[in-house]
Parts: structure tokens; C-alpha cells; sequence
């Protein structure tokens, strides 16, 4: 037996009946310092945008020598052979 329960609620809703706090306010003050201190300095900007940037692409540059390795390896293994 398969029974299929649909609730119409807002997120908003959810999260109030979750007990869940309202973190809207949180999320705009700190939205505005951020923006605030990006554009205090074009300094700490462009540290800002360097480490982002550093940081988004670790993860495809593991990938990216994880793949290379393996092929490597099996380059080697039909070579040795």
C-alpha cells in the first residue's frame, strides 16, 4: 500500500512549524557589511576575489589530477605489458 501526503505550505510556514529561527535578519545585515567592506577598499576586493577564485577551482584542480593520474597509471599498466 503506497498513501501520498501533499501539504500546501509557504517556507515560511515550514520553518515557523519547524521551530526553526528566522535567520532573515542575520542573512541582510551580514549581506550589507560584506558589500560594504568589498567596497571600502579595491584592496581587500581584489584579496577577496583572488582566494574565491583559488578556492572555487581546488576541488576541479584535484579532480583534474586525480583523472590524470589514473590515466597515467593505466598508460603504464597496457605499456608494462
Amino acid at each position: 500500500m503506497k498513501i501520498n501526503v501533499e501539504v500546501d505550505i509557504t517556507p515560511e510556514e515550514l520553518r515557523r512549524f519547524m521551530g526553526l529561527p528566522d535567520m532573515g535578519v542575520i542573512h541582510t545585515q551580514l549581506l550589507e557589511q560584506f558589500s560594504e567592506r568589498l567596497s571600502a577598499s579595491s584592496q581587500q576586493r581584489d584579496e577577496f576575489m583572488r582566494n574565491f577564485m583559488t578556492g572555487a577551482f581546488a576541488p576541479w584542480q584535484n579532480f583534474f589530477n586525480l583523472v590524470s593520474g589514473a590515466s597515467g597509471q593505466a598508460a603504464s599498466s597496457t605499456e608494462s605489458k
